[in-house]
């Protein structure tokens, strides 16, 4: 059987059927595939939302070991030192270390569970259900102080205070009459609707229990046993590139690293101390709800620049409604602790971590809490510092091998030129 040589064809007209069969294959898969567009889009999305649900306990559990990390290495080099013990048995230090993060983590959540989350719920009903007449008081006093003034209108101030607290004040009605809720009830498709919303929130709240338990248990043997894990990752990346690659892979890894471990830990650290700080100063001046305001204080801290201001504005709004002198002195403490904060604290925690201006760190914040709401504007800055790092020093590459040759030039002319 002879064997055939596709050279002695008419080339010309061969290429020409080949690209009319393409042709016609693409038309007749992309009519397939517009025609299927619905079941394609399920079947991608049931594929996604099966390996979001695989992929999540993981997810989960890489955060908290990453976020555990520090504490670890922090009980182990202040453990591990003069042949001691713990210095000769390092796996078991390993798991004490682990066991007793874990155990002042899970406490402390029980303890918020048990005690806090019940005396912040206390406050927050007893100030709604008193709200009416905190902006009654108010009211009042608006309308004796405007009284001596001629061209303010003292209703006009009050209408609009009145509108600004609309949406309160109708949840704190909601709380006092109840009745919306029994009427609900007597309804048999409110009751219907009710179960079906019963049922749905156990079972989203029965997964995420179950991945949570997962992911702790993943963390754990993250935390366990990471160098062989380290060891396994740089093991299969000097296998699959060059040594080259995986050594720029695994230094920019590290310096990443230290970026987001630095403002998260750092972040964290500063945050609680100024929540503490908060609670003991406002429990000095007197002021209302302190557990409720030190706690906003506190977790607002955590966004940068715009943070001081999310906490400190509610805080003021809600002791001016109950008492106005109270509201002054909330005021003054709250500029006095974000000006400690800010040239001070804040500093001497992070230190210069970032290497970040603050009009990007603004943008990062701004861009942040546009995308991902207000986990972005906490994990945006550390993600544009590390932008910024390998832009910059992209640019300054570009730079030097433009400028520096000719530069280079120069001054040996001139040198030259001395020298004769």
């Amino acid at each position: 059987m002879k064997k055939w040589d596709w050279k002695k064809t008419d080339q010309p007209y061969f290429k020409i059927a080949v690209y009319v069969f393409v042709v016609l294959a693409a038309t007749v898969l992309f009519e397939k595939v517009v025609g299927n567009l619905p079941s394609i889009s399920s079947t991608i999305h049931t594929f996604l939302t099966v390996t979001q649900g695989l992929c999540l306990p993981f997810l989960m559990g890489f955060m908290i070991a990453y976020v555990m990390n520090p504490f670890i290495n922090f009980f182990e080099r202040h453990t591990m030192k003069n042949n001691s013990f713990f210095q000769r048995h390092p796996r078991l230090t390993r798991a004490v270390a682990i066991t007793l993060i874990y155990t002042i983590v899970i406490g402390g959540i029980i303890w918020i569970a048990i005690y806090l989350v019940p005396e912040i719920k206390t406050s927050v009903v007893s100030f709604a259900k008193q709200l009416p007449v905190y902006t009654a008081t108010l009211n009042q006093k608006i309308e004796d102080l405007f009284m001596q003034v001629d061209f303010i209108d003292g209703e006009d101030v009050n209408n609009i205070i009145n509108r600004l607290l609309t949406p309160v004040l109708g949840v704190s009605e909601n709380l006092q009459a109840g009745s919306g809720e029994l009427a609900f009830l007597q309804d048999s498709d409110g009751i219907s609707k009710m179960l079906t919303t019963f049922i749905g929130n156990v079972f989203t709240m029965g997964r995420f229990v179950f991945n949570l338990i997962m992911a702790i248990f993943i963390a754990f043997y993250m935390l366990f046993d990471k160098e062989n894990f380290l060891h396994q990752l740089r093991k299969v990346i000097y296998a699959l590139t060059s040594e080259k690659t995986a050594n720029r892979i695994f230094y920019n890894g590290s310096r990443i690293h230290n970026i987001f471990q630095s403002f998260i830990v750092g972040k964290a650290l500063d945050s609680l101390i100024i929540g503490i700080l908060a609670f003991i100063g406002l429990t000095l001046i007197k002021a209302p709800l302190v557990l409720v305001l030190s706690l906003i204080i506190g977790v607002t801290n955590m966004i940068p620049y715009f943070g001081p201001f999310l906490g400190g504005i509610p805080a003021v709004i809600i002791t001016l409604l109950i008492s106005p002198i109270h509201g002054v002195w909330v005021g003054l403490f709250i500029l006095a602790l974000q000006q400690f904060d800010g040239n001070f604290l804040g500093p001497k925690i992070l230190g210069n971590s970032l290497d970040v201006s603050p009009l990007w760190i603004i943008l990062a914040v701004v861009v942040g809490g546009a995308v991902m709401g207000p986990l972005g504007m906490f994990i945006g800055v550390p993600i544009f510092a590390t932008i910024k790092m390998f832009c910059t020093e992209y640019i300054n590459r570009k730079y030097d091998k433009k400028y520096k040759p000719a530069a280079a030039i120069g001054t040996s002319d001139t040198e030259q030129e001395s020298e004769s």
